[in-house]
């Protein structure tokens, strides 16, 4: 394979967003930015969708980068909402696309809930407007942040957001499936399960505890754990890496850009395909 103009640096980015679930990215402009940041190994791993992911791996061919298929799943365990990341999964799994699907309806849900509640004080929206409503998925966000800023209920995508703590709406209000079950899902699909950004959903100060409560969904089926992360302290980061390193788990490092929708970017944690474990789950050329 011939070598691009860019400078390589060996990095791995595989928690990426495109616009095809909140990101404001195309995946030819993902790649494009990967390879002016050094990053050689890379994934698309979209909110509820394959999609992103399908469309990088058929640009790929013609690039000097390797990439992994990817997709990011909500899942509920003890009443929390956790995201796992699935890499490696063949496709064109119809089963795999069915569960995906069904997760990406339950995502929808969340929303339909949200706008019932939101209706008694706001009697000019309804759900029948909203899925009619369309908007420039470039700008990043979601469907339901822009209708909300539309409607004049938000001044911006970021306070259209903060109304699901405003109602006191979480994804639990769903019923997306345990850890457990999505990892089965992953695996029957050829796939690797991660934990996504463990330090962003366990808040506890204690170390001890975060340790303990990381390990317990761990043995849940997962497969490895999201190490290196933007928001992870170096203490979070240290845990995470030992419990890889005794399990025998894979590492992973994300920067989970959005694109301009949010404020991390491509290869930000400047992690080298040596401090990244991804065993199997690679691409082949």
């Amino acid at each position: 394979m011939v070598r691009s103009t860019y400078d390589m640096k060996n990095l791995v980015d595989l928690h990426i967003h495109s616009y095809f679930s909140n990101g404001t990215m195309s995946p030819s402009e993902i790649i494009e930015e990967a390879l002016k940041k050094g990053v050689s190994i890379l994934a698309i791993t979209d909110h509820e969708t394959i999609d992103g992911s399908k469309e990088l791996l058929e640009l790929a061919k013609n690039k000097d980068i390797k990439c992994i298929s990817g997709v990011e799943l909500d899942a509920i365990e003890n009443d929390m909402n956790f995201h796992i990341l699935a890499y490696g999964i063949d496709l064109e799994d119809e089963e795999f696309n069915n569960r995906v699907l069904k997760n990406s309806e339950l995502l929808e849900e969340v929303n339909e809930k949200l706008i019932a509640k939101m209706k008694k004080d706001n009697p000019n929206i309804s759900y029948d407007e909203y899925l009619k409503y369309s908007y420039n998925k470039n700008l990043g966000g979601w469907k339901a942040l822009h209708y909300f800023v539309h409607k004049g209920l938000a001044d911006s995508l970021y306070g259209g957001y903060l109304l699901y703590a405003q109602y006191n709406h979480s994804y639990t209000c769903v019923s997306f499936p345990g850890i457990s079950e999505l990892c089965q899902w992953i695996h029957k699909a050829g796939g690797k399960a991660i934990l996504a950004h463990p330090g962003k959903v366990i808040k506890e100060n204690d170390s001890s505890i975060f340790h303990n409560k990381l390990i317990a969904l761990v043995d849940l089926g997962l497969d490895g754990i999201e190490c290196y992360y933007p928001s992870h302290s170096q203490e979070i980061t240290d845990i995470c890496l030992d419990i890889c390193k005794e399990r025998n788990l894979i590492i992973t490092s994300g920067s989970d850009c959005h694109g301009s929708f949010e404020n991390t970017f491509i290869g930000q944690m400047n992690t080298t395909i040596e401090q990244v474990d991804i065993g199997k789950i690679l691409v082949s050329d």
